[in-house]
């Protein structure tokens, strides 16, 4: 006689996993940064497959069985969502076609639409594709294939020019890792299986080996800004080759020189419209980095340090345009309004911009 559904340890510890899998995937996805959402879903659709686990370890399976095939078109995401991210994280501007890469998973789910289907008495037609959904190693080398893509993606953005560019490689070496030992993990299981000694002991292991896989790729991008702020696992991030220098220190100074240089060359605070998000996007930087490094370098906020680059220009402009209007000036160097102008002019020359263009005029 067959034992009624139930949970014992284990399961539940892995349903409890799902929860907090759920609970990740609404954080990153209610963030302000849109980069991190393929990971968001590559974490919800873990969180799927965990879900179908316990519904089979704890018999709960054939209660609901409607969701018995849908992890397998799980599989088949994860591959493109995490190539879709760090596309993202390159700014590679390769086109990225969600329905051709898509287009596997959409497949593997049509079994499961006609179980759904039957179920729900619309029809009585064979399953199809089950051979495909049933057999491991597509989805497997699925997987392995969209690995060796964001390998390649690495390979070819492995500069190493700067504290930045070295961090984020490896920041990508450890997320592709991450995303391997998943992927053992999964094809352990069909290899393992075939022997003897395999248990339910060794599907719980290696299913917590996965979960630990997805789950700490979750966290760690959500930790992402103090990563790359160098306020999270720094040594593990970065050796330090100047003892005498903190690594946030010597982060920061070579940040805030890049940031100087492309405030110099490229002028981007003659944009009206300039907002920190807009500067972080331009410069490949977390607005949270950004923020950091304009308040610990130059020792003021956003705006106080982009209207020193318009004041500046605006000085040149007054000293070098003498038929320019005020109004002309402030605007061109990416003022919104005269009294915002006027009273920032005030503040750093002592007098208006009127007194200052006579001054020159007389001189």
């Amino acid at each position: 006689m067959q034992q009624p559904p139930s949970f014992d340890t284990w399961t539940s510890l892995f349903l409890f996993a799902v929860a907090m899998g759920l609970f990740l995937f609404v954080l990153l996805i209610t963030g302000k940064n849109k980069k991190n959402y393929p990971i968001a879903f590559l974490v919800l659709a873990f969180s799927v497959i965990l879900f179908q686990y316990v519904l089979y370890w704890t018999r709960y399976e054939t209660v609901f069985p409607y969701f018995v095939l849908i992890p397998q078109a799980c599989y088949y995401i994860t591959g493109p969502l995490l190539l879709l991210y760090f596309l993202n994280l390159y700014k590679n501007n390769t086109k990225f076609n969600l329905l051709l890469h898509f287009i596997p998973a959409i497949i593997i789910l049509i079994p499961n639409i006609t179980i759904w289907l039957r179920y729900l008495g619309w029809t009585e037609v064979e399953i199809p594709l089950l051979w495909l959904v049933r057999n491991p190693w597509f989805a497997a080398g699925h997987m392995i294939f969209y690995t060796l893509l964001v390998v390649r993606l690495i390979y070819i953005n492995r500069k190493s020019t700067t504290e930045y560019l070295r961090l984020r490689h490896r920041w990508a070496t450890i997320m592709v890792s991450l995303y391997s030992l998943f992927i053992l993990a999964y094809a352990s299981y069909y290899i393992l299986v075939k022997f003897p000694f395999f248990n339910s002991q060794w599907d719980y292991a290696i299913s917590l080996t996965m979960s630990f896989s997805i789950y700490a790729i979750g966290f760690f991008i959500f930790k992402q800004p103090q990563i790359f702020d160098g306020e999270f696992y720094r040594q593990l991030f970065i050796p330090l080759r100047n003892k005498k220098e903190s690594f946030e220190q010597s982060l920061l100074n070579e940040l805030y020189k890049n940031l100087t240089k492309y405030m110099e060359t490229k002028k981007p605070y003659i944009e009206n419209e300039l907002r920190l998000v807009h500067l972080a996007d331009q410069l490949g930087f977390s607005t949270h980095l950004l923020s950091k490094v304009i308040n610990d370098m130059a020792g003021k906020n956003f705006n106080q340090f982009i209207n020193d680059y318009r004041l500046q220009e605006a000085e040149g402009l007054l000293k070098e345009s003498s038929d320019l209007s005020i109004q002309n000036i402030y605007y061109e160097v990416g003022f919104n309004n005269k009294a915002t102008f006027y009273s920032a002019f005030k503040k750093k020359y002592g007098c208006t911009p009127t007194q200052f263009k006579n001054t020159i005029l007389r001189s």
